[in-house]
């Protein structure tokens, strides 16, 4: 196992050569090098043991597959970054954390598809463009984690989700534990019906920190006791 700074032989014009690293299994942490400002496909790809990269402010693109099932845990985007390739980052099942600060980076289909126990996240865009149903639901998950960070327009879309798909998004929430999530739902009291039947499965599923957050809420009805 190693942590690695990409060597000059794998960079070409500013760009990490496509594949230079794929299903490298040994590598576990990578530093990429101020002046790269292009990350070519399927880089990083399979990479198993990759847990943490640090990229450079030169950055612009990343591009398809770079970090495809990798084990990233936490990810920061700088802010420069103009485009976040299709599948990027997709099947990182370990990312919990992504910070995407840029508001005119552009995010593709499915850049972090499969990466469904992302739990904290920020992409200043809002909804990327042209995304699917699955991806409508991600990025609303991504918007409770942190609404005060957003933009009027991405509030109102997530607001106008969650309230025409308020059973997918807590089946979703409680089934993946996602306190953050529940949290930004608690706090903008955005459910609209009874919250009864989902402290019922909270409760049912061990979630103690998601009960107490549907408690909370101001249109609570008692339903008996649960355990906190």
């Amino acid at each position: 196992m190693k942590s690695i700074i990409i060597s000059s032989e794998n960079i070409a014009d500013g760009r990490v050569i496509e594949g230079a690293y794929a299903q490298d299994e040994s590598i576990t942490e990578l530093i990429v090098p101020e002046g790269v400002s292009d990350i070519g496909e399927v880089a990083f790809y399979g990479c198993t043991n990759l847990r943490k990269v640090t990229l450079p402010q030169s950055l612009r693109y990343i591009r398809e597959e770079a970090f495809g099932e990798t084990a990233l845990e936490e990810l920061t985007v700088p802010g420069g970054t103009e485009l976040i390739a299709e599948k990027a980052f997709y099947s990182c099942d370990r990312l919990r954390k992504i910070e995407v600060p840029g508001r005119d980076t552009v995010v593709e289909t499915d850049a972090f598809g499969c990466c469904d126990n992302i739990k904290n996240a920020y992409v200043a865009a809002g909804y990327p463009e042209g995304i699917r149903p699955h991806e409508e639901l991600q990025y609303t998950l991504f918007w409770c984690s942190c609404p005060e960070r957003h933009s009027a327009v991405t509030a109102e879309r997530a607001r106008r989700y969650i309230h025409d798909n308020e059973e997918l998004v807590m089946e979703w929430i409680i089934k993946t534990d996602n306190v953050p999530a529940m949290s930004g739902i608690a706090s903008n009291d955005l459910l609209r019906g009874s919250t009864g039947s989902y402290i019922e499965q909270a409760n049912h599923e061990g979630r103690r920190e998601i009960t107490a957050l549907l408690m909370s809420m101001p249109r609570h009805e008692d339903n008996g006791e649960f355990e906190l």
